[in-house]
């Protein structure tokens, strides 16, 4: 709570994080998809990035890091969701 009140964005944004991957991101939720053997095994990053791979289908999308240096992976995700 200190951190917070004290505004340190790095630990506020670490909390989120965790707060989506526990509540958002492990569970079942985009695009009615099924709760299948394989997907139990996926970690909720590579669940997000599997959703990111169905979005974005015309995009080569592997990773976090390099495929978002150049914002069109961001704006094509963004226009998808939201056009």
């Amino acid at each position: 709570s200190k951190a917070i009140v004290d505004g340190n964005l790095k630990l506020i944004l670490g909390l989120i994080w965790t707060l989506i991957l526990h509540y958002s991101i492990s569970m079942p939720m985009w695009d009615e998809e099924e709760e299948t053997e394989e997907s139990k095994q996926k970690t909720p990053k590579q669940r997000l990035l599997g959703w990111i791979q169905n979005k974005l289908p015309e995009l080569p999308i592997t990773n976090f890091s390099r495929d978002w240096q150049s914002g069109k992976a961001l704006g094509a995700l963004v226009d998808s969701c939201a056009p």
